[in-house]
C-alpha cells in the first residue's frame, strides 16, 4: 500500500502526482473502510481498524504542511480525497475531510506552533470548529477561554483542535473573534453525538474551561475568513493562501459525492443481479426503460455534480498559487457551485432509492445506510443549499451578499 511517506520521500513533485498517489491509497482501502462501516456506526465513532488505517496511511495528513511530515494537499486533492473515503465509508470520509480542512489552517501558523502539533508525532490530528461558542478574556501572554464546541467530528481521533472564539472586553462586549489551538487533553468531550446518519464521526461536545492558551497559538479568524491574500510562511506553501470560507463550504461536498457514488455502487450491484420487479411484468428491472432513464439520470447528476466541485477547486487552487484574491461573484458561484452539486447528489440517490426498492431500507442492505448518512452530512449549516442559492443569486442582481451571510 502507498503510504504518505512514500509521497513525501520521492523528490519535488506536482499536485496531481501527490494526489493520485494519495487516491491511489485511499482506493486500497475502500474494502477495509467498508467491512467496518456497520462497526463504526454502532459504535458512534471509527472503528478502530478504520482509524488505524487512515491514521497510518498518513491520509490525516494529506493537506498537512510537507516540512511537518504532510502531503501538502490542494483543495482539489481535499475534495476527491474525502469523496474517495467516503465512497468505502461516509463517517471515515467525513473524518479525514475535517482533518485536512484544519490541516489547511494549520499551515496559516509559523513554524514553532506546528511543531507543537507534528513535532511529538507527524501522525497527529487536528479539527476544527468555525463557530464561535467560546469567550476569552486576554490575559498577560495569551487568552483564558471557556466554551462549548458542538458536532466536533473526529474528537475521538484528533489531539488538538482548532475552535473559534469571542474575545470580550472590558465591559463583557464581543470584541473580535479568534482562532485557537488547543489540545484535547486539556479539554472534555461530553457525549452528545446521537443521531441517524454519520453516526460513525463522533461528533460530540467539546467544552475548554479556563484553558489558557498562548497569543502565538491564536488567529484573527475574522481576516483569514474574509477576503484577503493570505500571508504564507514558505514560498513553497502557496495552497495555504485559498479562502478558509470557500474551502470549507466546498469541502463539505467531498464526502457528499463520495457518498453518491457509493449509492451508485451499492445500485448497480444490485441491478447485475437480475431482479425482477415485484407486481410488475419485468422478470429483469434492467429490462425496465424507466429504470434504464432513471439510472441514466443519476450517472448525470453525479457526474454533473463533481464537475461543479472540480471547477471551483481548480478556480481555489488557480487564484492561491497565483496570489489572487477571489472577487465577490467567484466566491458566490463557489456557493452555487456547492448548492447544485449537494442538490444533485441527493437527487441521485433518491432515484437510486426508487430503482432497488423497499429492499433498499432493510437494514442488512448498506444503500439505506448511505442514504442516511448523505440526508444528514448534506444539512451541515456551512453548506445549507437553500442559502447558497440564495447568496449566489443575491450576487448575480449585483446586490450585497453581506445581507445574508459571509462569502
Amino acid at each position: 500500500m502507498t503510504t504518505l511517506d512514500d509521497v513525501t520521500t520521492s523528490g519535488p513533485q506536482g499536485q496531481g502526482e501527490v494526489r493520485e498517489r494519495l487516491l491511489q491509497t485511499a482506493r486500497g482501502l475502500r474494502p477495509l473502510l467498508r467491512e467496518h462501516a456497520d462497526e463504526s456506526e454502532r459504535n458512534r465513532r471509527l472503528a478502530e481498524k478504520t482509524e488505524r488505517a487512515l491514521r497510518e496511511s498518513g491520509l490525516f495528513q494529506a493537506t498537512a504542511p510537507r516540512r511537518s511530515g504532510g502531503a501538502g494537499g490542494d483543495v482539489r486533492t481535499l475534495i476527491e480525497l474525502s469523496a474517495e473515503l467516503s465512497r468505502g465509508d461516509s463517517s471515515a470520509g467525513w473524518v479525514a475531510f475535517i482533518a485536512n480542512t484544519t490541516a489547511f489552517g494549520m499551515g496559516l501558523f509559523p513554524d514553532d506552533v506546528r511543531e507543537l502539533v507534528y513535532g511529538p508525532d507527524p501522525r497527529s490530528v487536528a479539527i476544527s470548529q468555525f463557530a464561535p461558542n467560546g469567550t476569552a478574556e486576554k490575559v498577560d501572554g495569551g487568552y483564558r477561554i471557556n466554551g462549548k464546541w458542538g458536532f466536533a467530528s473526529g474528537c475521538y481521533q484528533a489531539q488538538w483542535t482548532l475552535n473559534a472564539f469571542l474575545v470580550l472586553d472590558t465591559e463583557g462586549q464581543p470584541a473580535e473573534v479568534r482562532w485557537a489551538l488547543m489540545p484535547l487533553a486539556d479539554m472534555r468531550i461530553e457525549d452528545t453525538w446521537y443521531v441517524v446518519g454519520m453516526a460513525g464521526t463522533g461528533s460530540n461536545t467539546l467544552v475548554a474551561e479556563d484553558l489558557f492558551v498562548e497569543d502565538r497559538c491564536t488567529l484573527d479568524l475574522e481576516t483569514f475568513m474574509g477576503t484577503a491574500v493570505f500571508p504564507i510562511w514558505h514560498e513553497d506553501e502557496s495552497s495555504y493562501r485559498a479562502s478558509l470560507n470557500s474551502l470549507a463550504c466546498l469541502g463539505l461536498c467531498g464526502p457528499l459525492l463520495g457518498m453518491a457514488e457509493a449509492a451508485w455502487d451499492f445500485t448497480t450491484e444490485n441491478l447485475g443481479k437480475g431482479r425482477p420487479i415485484s407486481y410488475w411484468t419485468y422478470s429483469d428491472r434492467r429490462d425496465a426503460p424507466s429504470y434504464r432513464l432513471a439510472l441514466a439520470d443519476a450517472r448525470v447528476a453525479i457526474d454533473a455534480g463533481r464537475m461543479h466541485l472540480l471547477r471551483s477547486a481548480d478556480e481555489m487552487d488557480d487564484a492561491a498559487r497565483e496570489g489572487r484574491v477571489l472577487d465577490t461573484a467567484a466566491r458566490a458561484r463557489i456557493r452555487g457551485d456547492s448548492e447544485i452539486a449537494t442538490r444533485n447528489f441527493r437527487h441521485a440517490v433518491t432515484l437510486m432509492l426508487d430503482i432497488v426498492g423497499t429492499s433498499s431500507f432493510a437494514q442488512s442492505n448498506p444503500l439505506q445506510r448511505v442514504w442516511r448518512d448523505l440526508t444528514v452530512a448534506s444539512g451541515h449549516g456551512l453548506n445549507n443549499p437553500l442559502l447558497n442559492r440564495e447568496i449566489y443569486g443575491q450576487s448575480l442582481v449585483g446586490r450585497d451578499t453581506a445581507e445574508i451571510g459571509s462569502l
